[in-house]
This record gives structure tokens, sequence and C-alpha cells, in this order.
């Protein structure tokens, strides 16, 4: 089974809400997430758009680059505007999140919106 990982800074806003859509979408790959710096806990205020959306965040908690599988088959990064460090993938996609902020609860109901566009598209791109 082919294995995405997307990653991000914290990896508890952008990246895990990506990993939750792609889980509602797809029984067809591993999907993980991951930071460069992870936070203590999933965003409070994603958690609550995702749950407003019928998508439970329960469960769901930053993981460090290091718990990431060995063999990545798509690496999806978030574009945080940071650096990340090499990992190896068989394939890289930027999501280029970057330009869109995030610090309003609005503004993070239109990331969310756009993520989980992003994430369909990109799922069905991969699925055969």
């Amino acid at each position: 089974m082919k294995t995405i990982a997307f990653v991000c800074k914290g990896n508890s806003f952008k990246s895990i809400i990506c990993e939750r859509f792609a889980k509602e979408l797809t029984n067809d790959f591993i999907i993980v997430s991951a930071g460069t710096t992870p936070a203590d806990k999933v965003n409070v205020e994603g958690a609550r758009i995702m749950e407003a959306r019928g998508l439970s965040m329960d469960g769901y908690r930053p993981h460090s680059l290091d718990s990431l599988p060995e063999n990545i088959d798509y690496l999806v990064k978030m574009g945080c505007a940071v650096e990340c460090p090499f990992v190896p993938a068989k394939e890289t996609i930027d999501f280029d999140m970057d330009k869109y902020p995030a610090k309003t609860f609005e503004e993070k109901e239109i990331v969310v919106e756009l993520l989980e566009k992003k994430v369909k598209e990109f799922i069905k791109s991969i699925s055969k």
C-alpha cells in the first residue's frame, strides 16, 4: 500500500486537517502527518471547524517528522514558509498554503475549505 505524508511546521492545523480529509476520502493509502516542530495539540479552532463539517479530530495529535514511515510515496508540504529538512519520498508536492493567512477563525475556515479542495483533487489525481 502506498503512503501519503502531509507535513508542515506545527502539525496542529494544516497538515493534520489534510490527514483527516484524506482518511475520509480513501482507504487505498496509508495516510499520516507530521511537523518540523510539532505543537502540543491540534489547533482548537481548526478542530471546531472540522467538527462543524461532521469530521471529528478526536484521537488526532501532532507528530514529529521522526514518526514518519521510512517509505513515503507522496510527501505533501503545506508551504508554511518553512524549509523542511530532507524527507525522502518518491514524489513531493507543495500545496503552497503560505500565502493564505490563518490567524482569525474566519481565515481558518477559508483555509480548511481550500485544503479540502486540494486534498480531494490530489487524491483523485493519484487514485487509479
